[in-house]
Order: structure tokens, then C-alpha cells, then sequence
């Protein structure tokens, strides 16, 4: 398993949302993850202006339900 970083959306209509990053696509976007309404085979594309750092680091998961479990264990206010 690889480490990925925990974020927080600072713009858009999912404002204050965590997401783990899984990668950056041709655009040099993030490609974020949440479990629920982004999974692993769909991605949300941001752009990283729109995103803030929270300093932590997980295991990504392996399923969509892992990682929505990952992201309530953070325990990081929105």
C-alpha cells in the first residue's frame, strides 16, 4: 500500500469536503477521492488552488468503503 495525503476542498460546491489524493491527471490536477461519492474508479478532478493541506498522511485503501472509513478515523474538522 502507498501513503497519500489527506486534503480539504476550499472552493466549489463541496467546500470544507475531505479527500484523500490518488494522483494527478494530464492537467497537473489532483485526482481526490472520498469513498462515497468519488470512488477510486471515478475520481474528482481539482484543481490544487482549491485545495488545502492537512498534514496527514494514510494508507490509501483498497476499496471505496476503506477509504471512507480511512477519512472518518482522521477526525479532521471541516
Amino acid at each position: 500500500m502507498r501513503k497519500v495525503s489527506a486534503v480539504i476542498s476550499k472552493a466549489g460546491s463541496d467546500s470544507g469536503r475531505v479527500y484523500l489524493v490518488v494522483g494527478t491527471d494530464a492537467r497537473g490536477y489532483a485526482l481526490c477521492v472520498d469513498g462515497r461519492r468519488h470512488k477510486l474508479a471515478a475520481p474528482k478532478s481539482k484543481n490544487v488552488r482549491h485545495l488545502k493541506l492537512t498534514g496527514r498522511e494514510v494508507e490509501l485503501p483498497v476499496t471505496d468503503s476503506g477509504i471512507a472509513s480511512a477519512i472518518a478515523r482522521l477526525d479532521i474538522p471541516s
